[in-house]
């Protein structure tokens, strides 16, 4: 999601200082769910991994890293700050004040409501209530900058707090841009470490613990900072940067949190991504 100069605000202030999460049951290995390979021929050419600017829906070619153009919100005044894709490829979005449904054939945005309170949200996502139960319901649930977690009511805008992402020994961990949950497999964030939301030190991804919210940062960084939405496609993790100027498409092991192979520049600012809870994992039947 777009940063806090920007971005919606998600989130309420963060819990103090929590223990970061521990791997439990609730969160099994990356590695073992996603290293097995299988038939994709179900998928082999359409990912549902979508990512936009302010102001126009695109769609990512998983095989090129080229953003495809659906099309533009159309929205009279304003910007989408982030996006979430159900498992019914359901698509809301954000902006400062406002909840919209999206069109994911042409991008047109329409007013659901306004949601209440003035949290910084930066980051958005339906989350399975059970994340390896296919059937489970979903919450739509965002982030702050300040690594608070809330859960909003998309019938009526009302925001709950669930939980934050706790500390390190650097610092708060705070969401720096994104949050994607996916059946069978469980929630990644990006986030940045410290107590100066500057978004100036590089960005980490995170694995999520789904029972607390409690955030594992993965590895070392990405020495990319702003990476403002993420998304996730047949094993792979994506990530969407804002350079101010432009707009960068990185792949990022899943398990170390490392930029994998040659990023792809181009002139679009991204200001979040989103990706349907069902996404395929390989090695697992979608």
């Amino acid at each position: 999601m777009r940063g806090p100069a920007v971005c919606l605000a998600l989130l309420l202030t963060a819990c103090g200082a929590s223990a970061v999460a521990d791997d439990d049951d609730d969160q099994p290995a990356i590695d073992a769910r996603i290293d097995a390979v299988t038939s994709d021929a179900d998928d082999v050419d359409f990912s549902k991994v979508y990512a936009h600017s302010g102001t126009v829906l695109y769609r990512l070619d998983t095989g090129t890293l080229q953003p495809v153009e659906i099309g533009p919100f159309g929205l009279a005044s304003g910007s989408i700050t982030d996006i979430a894709v159900d498992k019914n490829d359901r698509m809301l979005g954000v902006s400062l004040d406002n909840i919209y449904v999206i069109d994911t054939t042409t991008g047109a945005a329409t007013l659901v409501r306004a949601y209440d309170g003035d949290e910084n949200f930066t980051s958005l996502s339906f989350v399975p209530v059970d994340i390896q139960d296919p059937n489970s319901a979903e919450r739509l649930v965002a982030a702050t900058d300040e690594g608070t977690v809330l859960e909003i009511n998309e019938n009526t805008g009302a925001t709950t707090q669930i939980g934050a992402y706790g500390t390190t020994a650097n610092g708060l961990i705070r969401s720096s841009g994104d949050i994607v949950a996916i059946y069978g497999l469980g929630i990644f964030a990006t986030v940045t470490i410290g107590d100066d939301p500057d978004y100036s030190e590089p960005d980490h991804l995170a694995v999520i613990n789904p029972s607390t919210w409690a955030a594992t940062p993965l590895g070392v960084g990405t020495t990319y900072d702003r990476i403002f939405g993420i998304g996730f496609w047949k094993g792979k993790v994506y990530g969407f940067v804002d350079t101010t100027t432009g707009g960068v498409i990185i792949e990022l092991n899943p398990n170390t949190g490392a930029v994998v192979g040659a990023p792809v520049t181009g002139p679009v600012r991204w200001f979040g991504a989103g990706v349907t809870t069902d996404a395929p994992i390989i090695g697992k039947p979608r």
